[in-house]
C-alpha cells in the first residue's frame, strides 16, 4: 500500500477503536500491532476477503500496479547505472539527506529515467484507465518532483517505504489477529454506527476517484462516526487534499499530501 502508518500514530491515541479502509491489510495491521481495536472497511468483498486472508497468513499477491513497477525498475536498470539493484542499495544505505540530494541528481535522475517514465506512465494508462483517472496529469514529472523530496527529506537508512518503492519487497508479513473485517461503503458503514463511536479513522484514498459529491456525503458520515476531535487521517495522489486538513509528517514518497481532516468543520451548520 506504501502507506506509512506513522503519520496515523503521529495524531491517533492510544488504544483506540479505530476505522481503516482495508485496502492491502498493511495499515489495518500496524495499527493493530500498536494496540488498536481496529475496523478494517471495504466495498470490495475481494479485496476485504484478499486482506483477510493476507493478514491471517496467506501470501501476498502482486497487483497490476506492483506489476507495473517492477517492469519499471527492471527497466531503469537496464538503462540508467545507478537504478541497477547494486548501486541502487548503496543509495538506500545512505543517512544524509544532502548526499542523497546530491546523489539523486547526478546518478539517478537521468534523461533516459524521464523519458521512461513518461513512457510507463502511458503505458499504465491503457492497460488501467482506473487506474490513471485517479492519478494527476502528468504523473511522470510528478513522481519525479515526489521521489526527489522523498528521498531528500529522510534518512535512506531508516525509511521502509524508499527500499520498498525503489527495489521491491514488502512490509511485516506476520499474522495479526483481532482485526474486525466489514464489508460496506465506507460513508454507510459511518451512518450506520453509533454516534461518535471511533476515536480515529484512515480513509487512505478513498476521494481520489469518486464524483465530487462523494467528498460532502463522506464529510457528513466522518462527522457523525468520530467522536468530537478524533483524528481522521487522508491520504490522496493529488498536490491539493479534496478536503481540508492540516499535513502530516510521511515517509512515502508517492503521495500528493497526507492530511489530518476535522470533520466537524467540514459539514454546514456543525
Amino acid at each position: 500500500m506504501y502507506e506509512d502508518p506513522g503519520a496515523e500514530l503521529s495524531v491517533f491515541p492510544q488504544a483506540g477503536r479505530v476505522l481503516a479502509i482495508a485496502s492491502a491489510g498493511d495499515t489495518a495491521a500496524a495499527l493493530a500491532r500498536a494496540g488498536h481495536r481496529v475496523t478494517a472497511v471495504d466495498i470490495s468483498a475481494t479485496q476485504l476477503a484478499y486482506a483477510q486472508a493476507r493478514l491471517a497468513g496467506a501470501p501476498t499477491v502482486t497487483g497490476t500496479a506492483e506489476r507495473l513497477m517492477a517492469v519499471a525498475r527492471r527497466a531503469a536498470g537496464l538503462l540508467v547505472p545507478g537504478w541497477r539493484p547494486a548501486a541502487m542499495t548503496r543509495f538506500l544505505r545512505m543517512t544524509d539527506v544532502d548526499a542523497q540530494r546530491a546523489h539523486w541528481r547526478a546518478h539517478l535522475d537521468r534523461p533516459m529515467l524521464r523519458a521512461l517514465m513518461r513512457l510507463a506512465f502511458a503505458t499504465a494508462g491503457l492497460v488501467r484507465r482506473d487506474l490513471w483517472r485517479a492519478l494527476p496529469p502528468r504523473m511522470d514529472l510528478v513522481l519525479r518532483r515526489r521521489l526527489e523530496a522523498g528521498l531528500t527529506s529522510h534518512p535512506n537508512a531508516t525509511n521502509p517505504w524508499a527500499w520498498r518503492l525503489l527495489l521491491g519487497g514488502s512490509t511485516d508479513e506476520t499474522p495479526v489477529e483481532g482485526i474486525e473485517w466489514v464489508h460496506a461503503d465506507v460513508v454507510e458503514h459511518l451512518r450506520s454506527v453509533p454516534r461518535g463511536w471511533y476515536d480515529a479513522v484512515t480513509l487512505s484514498n478513498v476521494l481520489d476517484g469518486p464524483p465530487p459529491e462523494f467528498a460532502g456525503a463522506l464529510a457528513a458520515a466522518l462527522a457523525h462516526g468520530v467522536r468530537p476531535g478524533g483524528p481522521v487521517v487522508l491520504r490522496t495522489f493529488r498536490d491539493t487534499p479534496p478536503l481540508p486538513g492540516d499535513p502530516l509528517p510521511d515517509r512515502s514518497p508517492l503521495w500528493g499530501a497526507v492530511v489530518r481532516l476535522h470533520p466537524l468543520t467540514l459539514v454546514p451548520g456543525t
